[in-house]
């Protein structure tokens, strides 16, 4: 049996990379879904310093065509598919549900939701010609919770939850796991952008969190890898992994 394989999208940069390194340092080889073709070079080396095989892809998860091919070309490369990281995601800028606009609410929409939907849809069918598979969807605190201001990023996160539950339920039985992670804030370009650099507003993301600080990439990654390889008998879940955010 040659190595397990993960296919990870939005995997050139922040939670996705690191997942990529941890996978490559427990001895999987990886391929990496990205938009940026220089970004995903610069992580195809970063990867590969691990000793793993890299497969880098540029294509956008919210053309069918792309995820479609970005999967074929997976297994064509490697034979299998074992695992699955649905990361690619974007944000929202806090904004009044009342003033939020059409074209951000698809953006939002279709990178969150249909890019996870188009992934799963492609990938279940070469996890079952290989007996089975584990899928971990990148969801948010937003996905369990409400949160002002960002309500169609909170949209997004709830329905990343629906398909994770649902497709969990569907293939309980064919030998494919679903689950989710659910990370509060965490420190990634993302992050970066969402701060714009303004220390006040750093200041209190890190602190609305109990244990006073954000997440790091490798501690998300740590929860995809558990979900992915150890959670053998974990399928619909969500893992909150939020230093302590959504503690009721």
């Amino acid at each position: 049996m040659g190595k397990q394989v993960i296919f990870i999208t939005g995997g050139n940069d922040g939670i996705g990379l690191a997942t990529a390194i941890k996978f490559a340092d427990e001895g999987c080889d990886v391929a990496i879904m990205g938009r940026r073709a220089e970004q995903n070079e610069v992580a195809r080396k970063k990867v590969e310093a691990s000793g793993a095989k890299c497969l880098t892809i540029t294509g956008d998860v919210t053309v069918e065509a792309d995820v479609k091919a970005a999967i074929e070309q997976t297994v064509d490369i490697f034979g299998r598919l074992d695992f699955a990281f649905n990361n690619a995601g974007v944000e929202e800028v806090p904004t009044s549900a009342t003033e939020q606009n059409d074209a951000e609410y698809q953006k939002i929409m279709d990178v969150n939701v249909k890019g996870v939907w188009l992934c799963m849809k492609y990938q279940i069918p070469k996890m079952l010609e290989s007996g089975g598979g584990a899928i971990v969807n990148t969801s948010s605190v937003a996905g369990l919770i409400g949160m002002a201001q960002v309500p169609v990023y909170v949209a997004a996160k709830h329905a990343v939850m629906g398909l994770t539950k649902s497709v969990a339920l569907e293939y309980a039985r064919q030998g494919i796991r679903v689950n989710a992670v659910c990370p509060a804030a965490v420190h990634t370009d993302l992050y970066e952008r969402f701060t714009g650099g303004n220390k006040e507003m750093e200041d209190m993301l890190e602190n609305m969190h109990p244990m006073g600080r954000s997440g790091r990439p490798e501690e998300v990654a740590s929860g995809v890898y558990y979900l992915c390889k150890e959670a053998t008998w974990t399928t619909g879940q969500g893992l909150a992994m939020d230093g302590g955010f959504t503690v009721p």
